[in-house]
């Protein structure tokens, strides 16, 4: 008899050693992650509109460079010009031109203006004081300030009035009539001289 009780402890016993050893062992694993790429993730593809990393560098163009056009050029229709009341200086006259956009789009940073006598006849034409293309906007004004010196011209049939010339075309320039007492005087050769400083924003 207790030969028997002996031989039916023994499979218990080592049925409970497995049972114990199994727990621990499940205890004590850990089940293994897959690494997270801060990019990809683990398994849905590239991330779009998560928040960026600390180091990542910021999808943003470059600035423009100032002075710089990226608009198509001002056709004619594109604009308005309009120049204010005339200021004597000593041997030349002063006074400001300004430039208004309907679109944007882009004119020579430094505009070049003829002027044409009372029969539309073109008898001066200046010169771009400057380089480059700037864009231009409806939503602010533009001025440049010109001076008109050496006025030698004997044959012109006022009143006078300016233009913009924007490539083949021409910008009429409204503003205050400019008569013979508004030029200045002839100070000797080298002809008349149109000068007219970069468009600059308004307010």
């Amino acid at each position: 008899m207790k030969q028997r009780r002996g031989h039916d402890r023994a499979p218990v016993a080592a049925h409970l050693a497995l049972v114990v050893a199994w727990f621990v062992a499940a205890c004590g694993s850990t089940t293994p992650t897959l690494p997270v790429n801060a990019t990809t993730g683990p398994s849905t593809g590239p991330i779009t509109d998560g928040p960026s990393t600390p180091d990542a560098t910021p999808a943003t163009s470059a600035p423009i460079a100032s002075g710089t056009a990226v608009a198509p050029p001002c056709a004619a229709t594109d604009l308005k010009a309009s120049h204010g009341l005339i200021e004597g200086a000593a041997g030349s006259r002063l006074f400001d031109l300004v430039l208004v956009a309907g679109t944007t789009c882009s004119v020579d940073a430094f505009p070049t203006l003829g002027v044409r006598d009372a029969s539309s006849a073109a008898i001066l034409g200046g010169v771009a004081g400057g380089t480059g293309r700037v864009d231009v906007s409806p939503q602010t004004s533009y001025s440049s300030a010109v001076r008109l010196s050496n006025w030698c011209v004997t044959d012109a049939a006022f009143p006078i009035s300016l233009e913009i010339r924007l490539g083949s075309e021409e910008l009429a320039v409204t503003g205050p009539s400019i008569e013979e007492t508004d030029v200045p005087p002839c100070n000797g050769g080298g002809g008349a001289t149109l000068e007219a400083g970069a468009w600059t924003p308004g307010p």
